[in-house]
């Protein structure tokens, strides 16, 4: 049995159409397929099948339809009914929709695979099953809200298909179908680009200039726009007498990135009232069809707690299937006790949710947003930005060309974002009368509300109506079932000192007058639960926490935890994690501060501070195995154990934003020393998951709160990590300024062991910043003073740095000597890590001093170790450095496929500084092989990177290539002004390079 919504609705069996009689009963069919194996409430159900005139008996005649709507059915217990609505369970591939959805999914990733005779076939078979207007004869306004998202669809996989032709060279029978649909869609970007492009093709350029000519006089005249950035660049490479592109509107481009499907609405509110007309409103996003290629905003703005992020999940849950690639989500925290979101962050977090890995994800804003529009791209979701505070805070976060839709939700009214983007603004007030009324209803049940209508009314107009004062009012009633609802609704009059009428005045009112009371119903220990709570700065917090924070058990807090979930002062998320809405924590804090001591308030902070460094600590020992000696601490009991790495990472993972939280809020408020010191702790943590922009913040607070409390070892500390966090963000003159103030202090205080672990790190960043001499100045230093304090690691750390400085200086011996007493080190201490980038140093050597094979052998051995220890990172060099040495061999073939695969490693993990290196060795086997023009372009790329990475060694192996691939094609000049600025750069940086590179200068000009 076929469900069929893709043209007349009607069921299918056995090729029979089965007709289903009428209006209602085709809208609620159609309504049950749309949101199959969903639950579909009754208002929903109500407002489909009358629109706003709901007849008294409205629900009886639902039930009248649904019977007989199963006299149809093969499974008539497939239709089922409860208590909060209805629903069709169906099986994958049941109704026509769900056919067209995974067929043009399919197509589009063959289309993506490069296989556009598939992708058409493909298309076509799901375009074939359209009967005509989607949701065919069903009620006029379930048609039009309902219906013209899935006309979108098709139009969508029409245009796909159309590429798909245009990529096989079906140019001129394209032009009338084109035609036809323009006419159809005149304001639709994507088509009209289309249709210019085939013109252009077939040599009818004059009609494709008219065509933009056209679209750009209705856009301004109708709207008031210009065409969009691709509309205006076909136009352009029209105009330039090039070819144009064969895909650019509807083809999804390749990225380099297995896109999941993200899901991540939270889940849908639970008898979701009212709000009609804004969900009519909200439904228009999907019928808008300028174009559909340009993403569509709604900005819900209200007053807190009037059911903002309510009405877009529960939308956005009704239309899930309308974006098959999924829903993504995020909490911009506008409104919180902590610091907003900042763009990077909420950027790192949705690139993360699209796919792409932390190592992969750009330092740079600009960067992350130009990548997360590509991956947008194309694609079809439902973005939720929830909870923004003002404008600016989501500007980064709307997609560029893509049939996305975008809902934003804000106390805020973001015109400022009106004018900038098409924004249809939504604005909540509080609940209409009848709308609170019926939410009431649903929560306390018919019955009891029916024997109080009258204090059922009084109670909706003391609660000011809102939404989440009516339901904070309506657990405490439901919770105490015997209480009249008339003595509940007195009592909030007589106890409430703020009218809630006096909302519009002060919008936390009503807010509070409902919590107030919610608040005294609870018990003893469930209120003081409740107080301490709204102390901790984090956004959540674990049950072990709260144990602490409370002093209570772990079975103690997670009683007092679910008392107050209960009585919806707070949630629980599925892994156990406390959550507070932003209001309940402000009053919570309220409570704190009159209900609570300051010795008692400062009390909980301190056990909670101190069971969060202590369990850091713990885990930090696992993620850093060196310098374990550095600030050491005593573990409280009862903190979490860890048996390995993994899970120590794990737990941080889940506390990362709590952690960083707690350290904003430490300085803020005056607990300076944990500040740095949980800072200072998670320095490694944020280095291996790549958390730069959190590690830069935190070192940044924490470097202020150690000169503040005047504490000169822990600025020592602070110092040298924020230098690193500068380091590893390519920020290499900063890391330096950095680590030497941290060697002044280190110095005038007598911290011998401090001072070489600094030398050390200087070493790196001066190495990084290109002064070669300075570098292993500090490197030798380093290993002097590690030695005299007896510290084997520090001491070999130290050497493997410096080998590198002397390989670099032409000192092989020296650097050879080094490197092989650190490997005979590392490989009795079982550091694999150090090992394999050991073997690795070795074999650069040993090519340098003529002996390739030597270093293929000992090459094998560190991707082996690669591979083992699961690094992308070192396998990459191991694979650029193998690649060198079969250019030694003249093995050019063999070696630019292992130079490639090295490449397509670094582009992943998005290391423009190593992306430079692999270049420069790529080109340097072209050029070796004889192929100069290859050369000259790998050169020229490698020369990109290396000034974004500010990569001052590869800058200069990149010039110096280009001179060399130049001289070779009899560009002379040109090729000595690479030579002089690859002259200077290694003139500075002291290496033996400089020699070559000066005589090629003088018999260039000699000649």
């Amino acid at each position: 049995m076929e469900f069929r919504v893709l043209g007349p609705v009607d069921i299918c069996h056995d090729g029979r159409s089965i007709a289903v009689v009428g209006p209602k009963q085709r809208t609620l069919l159609a309504l049950l397929v749309l949101q199959a194996n969903r639950v579909v409430s009754h208002d929903r159900v109500l407002t489909a099948l009358w629109g706003g005139k709901v007849p008294a008996t409205g629900r009886r005649l639902i039930h009248n339809h649904l019977w007989s709507l199963r006299r149809l059915l093969a499974d008539p217990q497939a239709l089922v009914s409860s208590s909060t609505g209805y629903s069709l369970k169906l099986q994958p591939g049941a109704s026509d929709l769900d056919v067209f959805l995974a067929e043009t999914a399919r197509a589009r990733s063959v289309l993506d695979a490069g296989n556009p005779l598939e992708a058409s076939n493909r298309f076509r078979e799901a375009l074939s099953l359209w009967r005509g207007p989607a949701l065919g004869g069903t009620q006029p306004e379930f048609q039009t809200a309902e219906g013209a998202p899935l006309e979108e669809l098709r139009l969508s996989a029409l245009m796909q298909r159309i590429e798909a032709d245009l990529a096989l060279g079906r140019h001129a029978e394209s032009i009338g179908e084109l035609r036809l649909l323009v006419t159809g869609h005149p304001l639709n970007e994507g088509l009209r680009g289309q249709l210019m492009r085939v013109l252009h093709k077939a040599g009818r350029t004059a009609e494709a200039l008219d065509e933009f000519r056209a679209i750009r006089l209705l856009l301004r005249d109708d709207l008031g726009l210009d065409p969009g950035e691709e509309l205006v660049r076909i136009h352009q490479v029209i105009l330039s007498g090039e070819s144009t592109p064969e895909t650019v509107a509807a083809e999804q481009p390749s990225t380099g990135y297995v896109t999941p499907v993200p899901r991540q609405l939270p889940a849908d509110i639970s008898r979701f009232t009212g709000r009609a007309e804004s969900l009519r409103r909200l439904d228009l996003l999907l019928s808008t069809g300028r174009e559909t290629t340009a993403v569509v905003t709604s900005a819900i703005a209200g007053t807190a707690g009037v059911g903002k992020t309510a009405l877009a999940t529960h939308w956005g849950h009704r239309v899930a299937a309308r974006f098959p690639d999924g829903q993504l989500y995020i909490d911009l925290r506008g409104y919180s006790s902590g610091r907003p979101t900042t763009g990077a962050q909420a950027l790192s977090h949705l690139l993360r949710a699209l796919g792409v890995a932390s190592d992969e994800i750009p330092h740079d804003i600009d960067e992350r947003a130009a990548l997360y529009r590509s991956l947008l791209a194309g694609r079809r979701l439902l973005i939720v930005l929830d909870n923004a505070a003002a404008s600016d805070q989501v500007r980064l976060l709307l997609p560029g060309s893509t049939p996305s839709r975008v809902v934003i939700t804000s106390r805020d009214s973001l015109r400022g974002l009106s004018v900038t983007h098409d924004v249809q603004r939504i604005t909540l007030d509080v609940l209409p009368a009848e709308e609170a009324l019926a939410l009431l209803t649903a929560l306390l049940g018919t019955e009891r509300v029916a024997n109080e209508s009258s204090a059922v009314a009084e109670l909706a107009r003391l609660c000011g109506y809102l939404p989440l004062a009516l339901r904070l009012a309506a657990a405490q009633l439901a919770s105490r079932p015997t209480l009249r609802i008339a003595d509940f609704a007195a009592r909030l009059e007589r106890e409430n000192q703020l009218s809630v009428l006096e909302l519009e005045e002060d919008p936390h009112i009503g807010v509070r007058s409902a919590l107030e009371l919610s608040y005294r119903s609870l018990s003893g220990t469930a209120q003081r639960t409740f107080r301490l709570l709204g102390l901790q700065p984090g956004p959540s917090i674990g049950l072990e926490a709260v144990a602490v924070l409370t002093g209570m058990t772990n079975e103690e807090a997670c009683a007092a935890v679910d008392t107050l979930f209960n009585a919806h002062l707070l949630q629980l998320s599925s892994d156990r994690r406390v959550t507070m809405h932003d209001l309940v924590r402000v009053y919570a804090r309220e409570r704190a501060e009159t209900g609570d001591t300051e010795a008692d308030r400062a009390g909980a902070l301190t056990r909670m501070f101190d069971w969060y460094e202590s369990t850091v600590y713990k885990a930090a020992l696992h993620v850093e195995r060196s310098d374990v000696e550095f600030m050491t601490l005593t573990p409280l009991d009862g903190t979490p154990d860890f048996d390995d790495f993994d899970g120590a990472v794990e737990w941080l993972e889940a506390e990362q934003r709590t952690l960083v939280a707690m350290i904003v809020y430490a300085a803020e408020e005056g607990w300076h020393v944990y500040a740095w010191r949980l800072a200072h702790r998670l320095r490694k943590f944020f280095y291996i998951r790549e958390h730069f922009d959190d590690w830069l913040m935190t070192s940044e607070i924490a470097l202020h709160s150690a000169r503040l409390v005047g504490d000169r070892e822990a600025e020592a500390h602070i110092l040298n990590d924020r230098g690193f966090a500068m380091m590893f963000t390519g920020r290499y003159d900063e890391n330096v300024r950095y680590q030497q103030e941290a060697l002044e202090i280190w110095r005038s205080i007598g911290e011998t062991y401090a001072e070489a672990r600094c030398l050390r790190m200087l070493s790196y960043g001066l190495q990084l910043a290109g002064r070669l001499g300075e570098a292993a100045g500090a490197g030798e230093q380093s290993i002097a003073l590690y030695r005299e304090l007896d510290r084997p690691v520090g001491e070999n750390a130290a050497m493997d740095a410096i080998a590198l400085i002397y390989m670099r200086l032409g000192r092989l011996d020296e650097a050879l000597d080094l490197l092989l007493k650190c490997q005979r080190f590392w490989e009795g201490q079982g550091r694999k890590h150090d090992a394999a980038y050991g073997l690795l140093q070795i074999a650069v050597v040993r090519m340098k001093v003529g002996e390739p094979e030597v270093a293929l052998n000992l090459l094998e051995q560190a991707l082996r170790l690669a591979r083992e220890l699961q690094s992308p990172r070192i396998e990459a060099d191991v694979f650029s450095n193998i690649g060198m040495a079969l250019r030694y061999q003249e093995r050019y073939p063999e070696a630019m496929d292992h130079h490639e695969k090295a490449l397509a490693l670094v582009k992943k993990l998005r290391s423009r500084q190593l992306e430079s290196e692999v270049l420069n060795e790529l080109a340097a086997t072209c050029l070796a092989s004889g192929d100069v023009h290859a050369a000259l372009g790998h050169y020229r790329e490698a020369l990109t990177c290396a000034d974004e990475a500010n990569e001052v060694y590869q800058q200069g192996f990149a010039n110096s290539g280009l001179g060399q691939a130049l001289h070779r094609l009899g560009r002379i000049d040109e090729a000595v002004s690479h030579w002089k600025v690859a002259l200077d750069i290694f003139t500075s940086t002291g290496v033996p390079e400089a020699e070559d590179v000066g005589r090629w200068i003088y018999e260039a000009e000699q000649s």
